[in-house]
Parts: structure tokens; sequence; C-alpha cells
């Protein structure tokens, strides 16, 4: 009997232990996640394709004003030979969860640089959908819209 009791408390004991390390991480802070956006405009700046593509999530999808249609995680990484951005900044950051595996990020953006040789200048308002896969946080969703 007290080998049986031994044993199920041995069992009980790892079955909480491995239910420990198999928790979800805690959602990233707004810090974090502005951290985690701007990251990702300066790996697209510096031409950084490893590191911007380890940001975006399996499905991943951006819409801009140009009239293209949703751009996919392939467009977007080769947008990065055609466009070189020269500077930019990021403000005005709004983080909201969305449920237990989701995050909204809003942010109002300012670049400029060259795209297929001519200068471009933008303002814009951005829309971003991070969601948790795995131990990592990934954009899904990036929504860019121009403003005057």
């Amino acid at each position: 009997m007290r080998t049986t009791l031994l044993i199920t408390a041995v069992c009980l004991s790892l079955l909480a232990s491995s239910s420990a390390q198999h928790s979800k991480p805690a959602t990233p802070s707004a810090s974090e996640m502005e951290a985690k956006v701007k990251k990702s405009w300066e790996d697209f700046k510096t031409k950084n394709k490893t590191g911007f593509a380890a940001d975006l999530a399996e499905g991943f999808r951006e819409v801009e004003d140009d009239g293209d249609g949703a751009r996919d995680q392939k467009a977007e990484i080769d947008e990065m030979d055609q466009m070189a951005l020269t500077q930019y900044t990021l403000k005005n950051f709004n983080v909201q969860p969305i449920g237990a595996d989701g995050i909204l990020v809003t942010y109002a953006g300012e670049y400029s640089g060259t795209a297929a040789g001519q200068a471009i200048h933008q303002k814009a308002v951005y829309s971003e959908v991070w969601v948790r896969r795995g131990n990592a946080w990934k954009v899904l969703y990036i929504q860019e819209t121009n403003v005057k």
C-alpha cells in the first residue's frame, strides 16, 4: 500500500512539474510589443531577411493603400529588395490584448527612402495583429493606411 501511495505521489508531482513547464508564456507588455514592432522595422531597413521573416506568422498578410491587394510573407520579404528605407519614425503606440493568444498594436509612422529607384516619403497609421505561436509572438496581419 505504501509503495502504491509513494508511486502515486511521485506521478502527481511529475505531472504538476510537467504542466508548469508547458504553461503559456505571459502576454508581453505594451513596451515589449513596441520593441517587437520597432525590431521588425529595423530588420526591414537593414535588409535582415532572416530576422524579419522570423517575426512573420504562417499565413501572414499585409494590405497597403497601393491597390495591389494583400501581400503574403514571400511578397513582403521580396519587397525588401525593391525598397531602401533610409529613415522612419514610429509613435503613438496603443496595445490591446485580443483573447489569450492575440494582441492588436496600432501606431503612426512616417518613413522615407526609395522604391524601385524612386524617392518616397510616406505618413501612415498601422494596425498589426500579433499572435502567440508556441512560445513566440509573431505578426499575422498588417494594415497600412496613408494619412496626410
